[in-house]
C-alpha cells in the first residue's frame, strides 16, 4: 500500500559514528518507525528550540505591515 504524501520534502544526509548508527538502527527496529521519519521528527523538534533571529543577531522591526 502506498504511503500518503507528507508534502514537499528536502533530502538530507548525515554521517554518524558507527555506535550512533547502530543505536539508531536498534531504535528503528524497536519502534517500527522509519529511519527517515525518526530523524525528521528529531531534527524538527530540535529546530523548534532555536531562535533564529537571536542566533543571527537580527530582530524583526516593530513596523506594521502595509495592506
Amino acid at each position: 500500500m502506498p504511503q500518503r504524501s507528507k508534502g514537499e520534502r528536502h533530502v538530507i544526509t548525515a554521517r554518524l559514528p558507527i555506535s550512533d548508527a547502530e543505536k539508531l538502527a536498534a531504535v528503528v527496529d524497536a519502534t517500527k518507525e522509519s529511519r527517515s521519519d525518526l530523524i525528521a521528527r528529531l531534527v524538527h523538534a530540535h529546530l523548534k528550540t532555536i531562535d533564529l533571529d537571536r542566533l543571527t543577531g537580527q530582530e524583526t522591526l516593530p513596523i506594521a505591515k502595509a495592506s
